[in-house]
């Protein structure tokens, strides 16, 4: 059975927070875990896979004007308060399945600000951690 299949690109990807399109956002990337390991039992083969805890992380690139003007109504301007979901919506402009994955409280774990003679824009990678992920297709 053969099917087609419409590829993602830069293009066809939305991000939101707080309510808002970002248009200053480069990258994002995001990543579940969950801890596994043998159950091992007689014999020196294990019986099975046993699961634990999971875990929830990733990483934005955006523009610093885009990051200040996230904490512009915060009672303490501090980004690192913040906690909000992050809508990431995957839209292949020539058709394909759309798809969303809404990260759950979302928070930022650091922020390192700098720039540099002859930069012409500052792009802050912004490292996250959150509770879970809502798919919707």
């Amino acid at each position: 059975m053969a099917f087609s299949s419409k590829q993602y690109g830069w293009c066809d990807i939305t991000v939101s927070f707080g309510g808002r399109i970002i248009e200053g956002i480069t990258a994002v990337e995001y990543k579940e875990s969950q801890e596994k390991d043998y159950l091992y039992g007689r014999g020196c083969r294990p019986h099975g896979v046993v699961k634990g805890n999971r875990s929830y992380e990733g990483k934005i690139s955006i523009w610093q004007s885009e990051l200040e003007a996230m904490t512009r109504d915060t009672r303490d301007n501090d980004v690192l308060n913040l906690e909000f979901s992050v809508i990431v919506a995957y839209v292949p402009r020539d058709g394909g399945q759309v798809v969303t994955d809404v990260l759950k409280g979302v928070q930022f774990t650091e922020v390192a600000k700098g720039m540099a003679q002859g930069d012409k824009n500052k792009i802050i990678e912004v490292p996250m951690m959150f509770i879970g992920v809502k798919r919707q297709q």
